[in-house]
């Protein structure tokens, strides 16, 4: 019984080696590239598009003075005013 398990274990190690072993050997390979992909060294040709873009801002239009806006106060804080049944 303990034959049977020892060869057991040793078939599953060296199934899980020969997996391994191919896992191994494909990430080795040099990656597949079509003819139009671009390089690293091809980033002129990738950003030749991109430039300075004019800016939406109006740069030559007057700047406002803002003045803060004050909250309003409420007039009367202990409920006076108000109508019936709305005090609390």
């Amino acid at each position: 019984m303990e034959t049977i398990l020892i060869l057991a274990a040793v078939a599953a190690l060296a199934i899980v080696g020969t997996v391994v072993a191919a896992m191994t050997a494909r990430g080795r390979r040099p990656p597949l590239r079509l003819p139009n992909d671009l390089d690293d060294a091809d980033e002129e040709l990738l950003l030749h598009g991109v430039g300075r873009r004019e800016s939406p801002i109006d740069r030559s239009a007057p700047v406002l003075d803002l003045e803060p806006i004050e909250p309003r106060r409420e007039t009367d804080r202990d409920g006076a005013g108000r109508g019936p049944g709305e005090g609390r």
